[in-house]
């Protein structure tokens, strides 16, 4: 009997010591934050992106200086930044990632159909007829290619590929250049991205239309995202602290949004349970960040 009481008692003691170092990996003095250095709309190095704009706002309500463990978001991200405890935080990364410990989310967005206005386009719904008549842009290996392929729309597109280094080729770009040039008619892309690169290229909503595509029970799969912050497994407390934070904050983080054009679906209660390390390589056209 003694002897289990010692075992148990030594079990217990090994969590309790698991937990707390977990805890103290926490920089108490920095708020340190894994990001990539060059992902627009989301963040860059030069502190431009909506992902920054959080970052401040976390770091002045908590009143201790931002600083940034860069790395860009390919193959390793997580476990090269996150997990090797050179950062405390991913400011954005999808509900449900394996990868990391997710507080409650602060922004729903989704993919879209995104088309130039004065084009003589009307489609409104993925199943227009018009669509038949339409060349269309789609980047391989994401979400939208599920609704083209409910639809038979698939000998309509123009493929962009899937690309696992963002550093070697910005596909999103490409796809709004060819929007404007002509090349294709209507895009099916990620709204954020979409609306980013339009903005760049000096087309503001005037000049655009953008449809989202929510997730729907006809069949083409999920469409819209809940995008949390992302915490070291077991690090319950600061993912509590973080949670208190976007509970308290998220009109700010709204206007951070705003500010930056991001399109965005009404934050609706509940969230994705369902874990899936392949979701931030469907959305953002890349590998598993790992």
């Amino acid at each position: 009997m003694l002897v289990v009481l010692f075992f148990l008692t030594f079990i217990f003691s090994i969590n309790l010591d698991a937990r707390e170092s977990a805890i103290e990996a926490v920089d108490k003095k920095n708020l340190r934050v894994c990001a990539d250095p060059s992902n627009l709309p989301f963040s860059n190095e030069n502190g431009e992106g909506f992902e920054n704009d959080i970052a401040k706002l976390i770091g002045d309500r908590f009143n201790i200086p931002v600083v940034y463990e860069f790395f860009p978001q390919v193959i390793g991200y997580v476990r090269n930044t996150l997990n090797k405890k050179k950062c405390d935080i991913i400011i954005g990364i999808t509900a449900g990632n394996e990868l990391v410990l997710n507080t409650i989310p602060y922004m729903r967005w989704s993919y879209g159909m995104v088309f130039l206005k004065n084009s003589g386009i009307e489609v409104d719904r993925p199943n227009h007829p018009q669509l038949a008549d339409l060349s269309i842009g789609v980047q391989a290996g994401t979400p939208p290619t599920f609704v083209l392929q409910r639809y038979n729309l698939m000998g309509k597109v123009r493929p962009y590929q899937l690309t696992f280094d963002p550093r070697k080729a910005v596909i999103g770009e490409s796809m709004i250049e060819d929007l404007i040039d002509g090349l294709v008619d209507i895009v099916f892309m990620s709204g954020p991205i979409a609306v980013y690169y339009l903005e760049k290229k000096g087309y503001d909503k005037s000049k655009y239309t953008f449809i989202p595509l929510e997730t729907t029970d006809q069949g083409w799969g999920r469409m819209d995202y809940y995008t949390t912050m992302g915490v070291r497994d077991g690090e319950t407390d600061w993912k509590k602290k973080l949670n208190r934070f976007i509970k308290e904050n998220q009109k700010d983080i709204d206007k951070i949004l705003l500010k930056h054009k991001i399109p965005t679906l009404t934050l609706k209660p509940g969230k994705r349970k369902k874990k899936d390390s392949t979701t931030d390589a469907l959305i953002k056209g890349r590998a598993p960040v790992q």
